[in-house]
């Protein structure tokens, strides 16, 4: 196991994930990367192979570490088993880069088709209404800007592996400090325990959104959108072999069908500009936006750390006002073809 993931996931404990892990749904997202294609293209540079899989096993012991609640850690774990290959790129072939909520199939659609998860979710007494209603895992799920383990992960993983801007130690450091907390809602909510661990966690707050705001990342999820298009115009895939495949057999097919892979694969920058691009494949479009503003424990409750750092309030004012250029292509990416 590598070092990041050794600084949330005990393999002791909870030992009623371990028949889940094993089950056809969760192998599937062993092969649906998190970073929505990033890891296909020299754009990017990632530490390691970091995975929906993953991802999933993470948020699923930090929900355990925060609640000790059984259903609620097993809920994690599926949490992501609608994903589809390449995740939110597919939000961008349905024309939903905005509120990336279309290509997200209902838990309960998928593992009812996996005869032994319906088993031993009914073991645990836990029914298919149950993994599609997050309504009630505050410590899983919850509205943003408000913070829970999805978001936490989503957060550190891509400071640490993708952006390559944090330390472990500096991870570390702000996962020891958070304990549940109780929020302006009277609702349980992840937050911090002091201010300056807080202070920190909003600096990755800051490169995760501006990162994802950014026209780097716009750009890949729509050239492997449009690349998921036009093969489904030509028959070469169709919807269900996005919920089914392989990642690695669909990039094989990418590069089997499409000579602009090659370039997207070895591109190493994108130029951007105000102008409109005349002779490539570029981007323009708005995406959704993401942010998370924790509370931080005082001696009159819980506050959100914008109302008691001028630092945080500085960043997430930049946040705010950050626009990327209009329009972004890769050089040598004329055309999709």
């Amino acid at each position: 196991m590598n070092p990041y993931l050794r600084l949330f996931i005990d393999l002791y404990e909870p030992k009623f994930l371990e028949k889940y892990k094993k089950t056809k749904t969760i192998e599937r997202l062993k092969y649906v990367t998190q970073f929505c294609g990033c890891d296909y293209t020299k754009l990017y540079n990632p530490r390691f192979l970091y995975t929906r899989y993953h991802h999933s096993l993470v948020v699923a012991h930090m929900t355990w570490h925060f609640t000790k609640n059984k259903k609620e850690t097993i809920i994690a774990l599926l949490h992501d088993a609608g994903t589809p290959c390449f995740a939110h790129c597919i939000d961008c072939v349905f024309g939903d880069c905005i509120n990336q909520e279309s290509s997200e199939r209902k838990i309960s659609d998928i593992i009812k088709q996996d005869k032994e998860i319906m088993e031993y979710l009914q073991e645990d007494g836990i029914t298919l209404a149950d993994v599609d209603d997050f309504s009630n895992y505050h410590i899983l799920e919850n509205k943003s800007p408000n913070l829970c383990a999805d978001r936490l992960d989503g957060v550190l993983h891509t400071g640490y592996i993708w952006l390559q801007k944090n330390t472990l130690n500096q991870i570390e450091e702000v996962y020891n400090n958070l304990e549940v907390l109780t929020n302006e809602f009277g609702l349980p909510e992840i937050g911090f325990q002091d201010l300056e661990p807080a202070e920190q966690f909003v600096d990755m707050v800051y490169h995760y959104a501006k990162e994802l705001q950014g026209n780097k990342d716009k750009y890949v999820m729509m050239y492997i959108s449009e690349l998921v298009k036009l093969s489904f115009e030509r028959g070469l895939l169709n919807l269900e072999d996005l919920y089914q495949k392989k990642e690695a057999d669909i990039c094989n097919l990418f590069a089997t069908n499409f000579s602009s892979w090659t370039n997207f694969k070895e591109a190493q920058s994108i130029i951007v500009q105000e102008e409109i691009p005349e002779e490539n494949f570029y981007i323009s479009f708005d995406i959704k936006k993401r942010n998370t503003i924790p509370l931080v424990k005082t001696n009159t409750g819980s506050k959100r750390i914008i109302d008691l750092s001028m630092i945080a309030k500085e960043k997430y004012q930049n946040l705010e006002d950050y626009h990327d250029k209009s329009y972004a292509y890769v050089k040598k990416i004329k055309e999709i073809i």
